[in-house]
């Protein structure tokens, strides 16, 4: 049984370094400030469609829509962009509302190019508006979706207005839209190169160049979005601090260059014996720590066990004599935040190297608790 965890629970180190976003396909939290610079914007294009559409002697509008539908419509966004700008205020990072406030920009600035009588409506230059303003803030994933729906809504207002548009169609009007596609190209590119550039900085920040895992800052980062979700799910969580027994005799004997290459061999061991959902971290020298979402003591101890182990076979195959020391502690029974309980386990951990020696596991005792 606990070989087939084991192996139910193991996945490539590589994928140990956990990320806050999503896979590839980066997708960026805009600050609060930027957001509002976004609506702000938003409000001006409603204002300008509004000013567009009625001022002048006579309404301009197309056979396809009254002036009334017009402002009707514009009355409508107007009110979405309100709402979605007050969700914003209250929760600054939401995909399905930028996703939404994206697709109301879409069918908006589409529903203006159909009520505009001008074949070369200036609200085509607005699809690249929406396409830059949502590609360029919130990621590629939303720069793409953004360049599709404008293609498809574009082809559509093409296909209903196609006697409109064949009757005007000329050399110069070709460009127009040629001139666009080579600027959301082009824009396109440009976001590409920042976004792999950004996602290779946020590599480097958060990894630990020797061993792979995430470091100790990034560490905690994890950890207080981990223990924030306590007070919501009323769920567990264990916390794992691990000691190399013995590491220094290794750097003392045999260099730091062989100690370099023990580190990171054992790292990658540690990463493949816990669950993907779990965090591993350098947290300096020879010390490591890991945090079990969903779990107690008792699941932690089998945990525990698994990687003194697996240190054990891997010591054994090797010809270097190496243990782990390890202490732990469960939240929130230990602590409702992730320093305090990280100094309990730390120095549960010391407790077992005096109780039992080198190899111990010490959960935390009840008395330490504040």
């Amino acid at each position: 049984m606990e070989n087939r965890r084991r192996i139910t629970d193991r996945r490539k180190g590589i994928d140990r370094r956990a990320s806050p976003r999503r896979g590839s396909d980066i997708i960026c939290s805009p600050s609060w400030p930027e957001q509002r610079a976004q609506y702000i914007t938003r409000y001006l294009f409603w204002a300008l469609g509004l000013a567009y559409f009625n001022l002048g002697e006579l309404p301009r509008t197309s056979d396809w829509l009254s002036i009334e539908a017009v402002n009707i419509g514009l009355a409508l966004y107007g009110l979405l962009v309100s709402f979605f700008m007050w969700h914003a205020r209250r929760k600054i990072a939401s995909p399905p509302r930028w996703r939404a406030a994206m697709w109301v920009d879409l069918v908006t600035v589409s529903f203006a190019v159909m009520a505009d009588p001008v074949v070369l409506s200036p609200g085509f230059l607005a699809y690249i508006m929406v396409i830059l303003g949502n590609g360029m803030r919130y990621g590629l994933r939303f720069f793409a979706e953004a360049v599709v729906g404008s293609f498809f809504l574009v082809m559509l207002i093409l296909a209903l207005r196609f006697p409109d548009y064949y009757n005007a169609i000329s050399l110069n009007s070709v460009f127009f839209p040629l001139i666009g596609a080579i600027i959301v190209l082009y824009t396109y590119s440009l976001a590409a190169g920042l976004e792999k550039a950004r996602k290779q900085l946020e590599v480097e920040r958060n990894i630990d160049d020797l061993t792979g895992l995430l470091n100790r800052r990034a560490f905690y980062e994890k950890a207080q979005h981990l223990f924030r979700s306590l007070e919501k799910n009323g769920d567990s969580l264990v916390v794992l601090f691990a000691d190399l027994d013995r590491f220094k005799a290794i750097n003392d004997t045999q260099g730091h260059h062989i100690g370099d290459r023990v580190l990171s061999a054992i790292a990658k061991m540690v990463a493949t014996s816990v669950r993907a959902s779990d965090v591993v971290a350098r947290y300096g020298g020879d010390e490591f720590v890991l945090i079990l979402p969903g779990t107690d003591l008792d699941r932690g101890t089998v945990v525990a066990k698994r990687l003194q182990s697996a240190l054990a076979d891997w010591s054994k195959n090797n010809g270097i004599n190496l243990s782990f020391s390890i202490g732990m502690g469960e939240a929130p029974r230990h602590g409702d935040d992730v320093k305090s309980v990280i100094e309990r386990v730390d120095k549960a951990m010391y407790q077992s190297k005096l109780a039992h020696g080198r190899g111990g596991i010490q959960p935390v005792d009840q008395t330490l608790k504040a």
